[in-house]
């Protein structure tokens, strides 16, 4: 009866050895990136060799890392343009070009936060680039309407958005409510075109 009585004292005691040997032996088996950069690593950081593996353990080739990077920097200055930070849209969008120069995605937003921006010569360089990179995309035929109507020149804008709907350009409502296109829609040759399409 008396070794009974010690019996959860024992218990408790081969369960707390079991989770310290048991822990040792993850913590021993865990690479160290810190040891591996030879600095502390905080959560969150970026620094070099952060990129070396993918998720599944595999070694990332140096084109792979880059293009991680492009879609880390385009996300973000999705996040700042949504937020109206135009200044810092452009800087991550530079960034995501920086590191993959066919991104096509970032060299539109770039165009349209340069537009937002008021930065129309640096827009209309990057629309050139878009325009090289994939000349039948119908964003950057859209964003060249914009581009034109911001200008007022609501002839070559229309040009550029009938281009857009040619090349798969359907988003009507946006045509409609966009107030880059204000100049474009209170024209009469927008107005009449506007009427067959039944916008």
């Amino acid at each position: 009866m008396k070794k009974l009585k010690f019996l959860p004292h024992l218990s408790l005691i081969a369960l707390i050895a079991f989770l310290m040997t048991d822990t040792s032996s993850f913590v021993s088996k865990t690479p160290s990136i810190a040891k591996k950069n030879s600095g502390p690593v905080e959560e969150g950081s970026h620094h070099e060799g952060s990129h070396e593996e993918g998720s599944k353990g595999k070694a990332l080739s140096q084109e792979e890392k880059e293009k991680r990077m492009g879609i880390f920097h385009y996300n973000e200055g999705n996040k700042n343009f949504k937020a109206g930070q135009f200044e810092e849209a452009i800087i991550n969008y530079k960034k995501a070009l920086h590191h993959n120069k066919n991104f096509k995605e970032a060299t539109i937003n770039l165009s349209t936060a340069y537009m937002k921006n008021s930065d129309f010569d640096a827009a209309l360089k990057t629309l050139q680039k878009g325009m090289m990179l994939d000349p039948k995309n119908p964003h950057i035929h859209y964003n060249y309407a914009c581009y034109y109507s911001l200008m007022g020149q609501p002839g070559t804008s229309l040009e550029k958005l009938k281009e857009a709907i040619e090349f798969g350009f359907g988003q009507f409502k946006q045509i409609e409510t966009d107030p880059d296109l204000e100049n474009l829609r209170q024209s009469v040759e927008y107005k009449t075109w506007a009427q067959t399409l039944n916008i």
